[in-house]
């Protein structure tokens, strides 16, 4: 799509001071031409024109310019552009006079900025030359007021009391909501880039203290008026009356224009605010480049280190290099590369592919976590920056010295926590011998800081020699052996949703000991969906929620049912019975419907001799 600007225009064609025709017209203009220029300069010809206007189509449109005085050109002050790809149309406001052949030409205008469909495409958006995209500069033409300091304040508070012009200041414009810096709009009068003449009238104009500008939305203080009222450059900078005031701001109550009169206030010029794509939102921007079809542009993205990891949906594949490309240049330098994710996490290494979208191809990222630093490849290790939250919540309820065993551990981040914070001895495991690499390294790189131990309590407190100990194997052997050690681990954490529960049978080898030292607590993760709500069951039960069908999905783990027609449901009471204290939470959205559940539960010596096949009267 071509961006055109679209401009209503009042024009008054002034000879001998005395107004003799007032046309309003509707003038394209295209990007590459910032100018109309005429062909006649008699008067008799502007009548001509002034009939084309009635059915403004493109044809008469072009025979309208071609009907304009040759001596006069009208140039545009700055071309800017939008897209139309958020359902509105942007609205500024201007004014210019112009002097030709001893005639002044006064535009007073409201600027309508959008985009015309139905026309060629000229400029091919891609990767490398998007940032000079016509609709990423805009220039947005604010209207100002002129109000002594001392009155600043009570104009302008946020307090209980709002000031009378909060509710007309710029920053209330969706333009400029999200650009960065925000924009300023209590501004200097020098610093306004406005006339001189205007501001020499205005300090001329005023005898007290010192003045400042507010710069205020077009939308507010005109409304939906396709002309703007306008002052001249004589009337700014005067201290208003009522009814100058009126005019010029026809949104604002009577009983605001009262106000700003009693207070000297005066109307402004109208200023050009420039905003270039540095200042919008890698949102704004994508909205402004993708074609509409594929909106709403992609919002959401992980960060891991230097590296930025997108989850596209097929219709923004074709753009994907294009998104990436802005990506990585509005969070430069701290990013350095932009991957998409192709396919889902699957295999016995839980990874998956990604494509390259901008950026060097260096994927072993090293960050910061709640205090330890991690370093591992992308590629190579499974990592959910969305789980740094869980991990942290699980540390709290983990005690000093505690022995924690981690079946499926990744890069370490849990492990190397539990070790450095806690001074927990941690038996780690993972089958993937790129994650136990990363693993051993960041905890060999971690534990370096706490060779005396690591302290709790009051003063001195008990010291705890923090271990680690990683293996690389199956987990289900992993978990079996663990019933080999002297002492049973205080807590064993499983989190691997897909297959969790299909290790729990592992501890059918862990040995059953009467009045046990130590009952290990079991937090396994899973994926979990709610039963279907329309389905009639035989039991009677209502249906389940995700957290029952968790806590049944582990119960199936522990005790299978042995094949039974139907399966039991609400296993909960049951596990309980065993006085395994089930407790099932929520850990975060996956799909719609599909949930990530973890089920924490004791293993009680009485649950080990059910799981082995004692016939126990409880």
């Amino acid at each position: 799509m071509q961006y055109y600007q679209v401009s209503f225009f009042t024009i008054h064609f002034t000879i001998g001071g005395r107004a003799r025709r007032r046309i309003t017209t509707l003038m394209i203009f295209s990007i590459l031409s910032a100018s109309l220029r005429t062909a006649s300069a008699s008067q008799g010809q502007w009548k001509s024109a002034s009939r084309l206007l009635k059915r403004k189509t493109t044809k008469n449109i072009e025979a309208f310019v071609s009907a304009l005085p040759n001596t006069l050109a009208i140039r545009t002050r700055e071309d800017s552009f939008s897209s139309t790809s958020q359902g509105h149309h942007d609205k500024l406001a201007t004014r210019s006079s112009l002097s030709c052949n001893g005639c002044r030409l006064d535009i007073c205008s409201r600027r309508f900025m959008t985009s015309l469909s139905g026309i060629d495409e000229t400029f091919a958006i891609d990767e490398h030359n998007w940032k000079n995209h016509p609709s990423l500069t805009e220039t947005i033409y604010l209207p100002t007021i002129i109000v002594p300091s001392e009155h600043l304040h009570s104009m302008l508070s946020q307090g209980n009391q709002k000031g009378i012009l909060v509710p007309f200041l710029a920053t209330k414009m969706k333009e400029l909501e999200n650009i960065h810096p925000r924009l300023k709009v209590v501004q200097d009068l020098d610093r306004l880039g406005a006339d001189e003449e205007i501001l020499s009238n205005i300090e001329k104009n005023y005898n007290g203290g010192s003045l400042k500008a507010i710069l205020l939305d077009p939308y507010g203080v005109y409304g939906e008026q396709k002309q703007t009222p306008m002052a001249s450059p004589v009337e700014v900078g005067t201290i208003g009356s009522i009814e100058t005031l009126s005019k010029a701001f026809p949104k604002m109550s009577d009983h605001i224009i009262h106000e700003l009169v009693a207070k000297s206030v005066r109307q402004g010029p109208i200023i050009p605010i420039k905003v270039t794509y540095e200042q919008q939102t890698i949102q704004n921007i994508l909205e402004k480049l993708l074609p509409r079809h594929v909106h709403p542009a992609p919002t959401g993205f992980e960060q891991i280190g230097h590296v930025i990891h997108l989850n596209l949906k097929s219709h923004h594949e074709p753009y994907k290099t294009l998104i990436g490309s802005v990506i990585l240049d509005r969070l430069s330098p701290k990013v350095k590369t932009v991957v998409n994710k192709i396919g889902e996490v699957s295999g016995p290494y839980r990874v998956y592919d990604m494509d390259l979208l901008a950026g060097s191809p260096d994927t072993t990222v090293q960050l910061n976590e709640d205090g330890v630093s991690l370093e591992f490849d992308l590629k190579k290790v499974y990592w959910c920056t969305r789980l740094s939250g869980e991990r942290k919540r699980l540390l709290e309820e983990i005690q000093p010295g505690d022995v924690v065993a981690d079946a499926f551990c990744g890069a370490g981040a849990f492990v190397v926590q539990a070790a450095t914070k806690l001074g927990c001895t941690v038996y780690a495991n993972d089958l993937n011998p790129d994650a136990v690499r990363y693993c051993r390294e960041n905890a060999k790189r971690n534990l370096k800081r706490f060779n005396g131990g690591v302290s709790h309590g009051e003063g001195e407190g008990v010291q705890f020699k923090p271990r680690v100990e990683v293996t690389c194997g199956d987990a289900f052997d992993f978990i079996q052996n663990l019933g080999t050690f002297e002492t049973l681990p205080h807590h064993v954490v499983m989190n691997f949703p897909l297959e969790s529960a299909s290790f729990l049978g592992a501890l059918r080898w862990w040995p059953v000991q009467k009045n046990m030292q130590v009952v290990p607590t079991i937090h396994l993760y899973t994926f979990a969906r709610g039963d279907d709500p329309d389905e009639v069951y035989e039991d009677d039960m209502a249906p389940r929620d995700a957290l029952e069908v968790a806590v049944d999905l582990v119960a199936e783990g522990l005790v299978p049912e042995g094949g039974a027609i139907k399966a039991t449901r609400y296993r909960r009471s049951f596990l309980n019975k065993l006085s395994c204290d089930v407790k099932a939470r929520e850990v975060r959205d996956v799909a719609p419907g599909k949930v990530v559940i973890c089920v924490s539960f004791k293993v009680t010596d009485t649950l080990l001799r059910i799981m082995q096949g004692d016939f126990v009267d409880f």
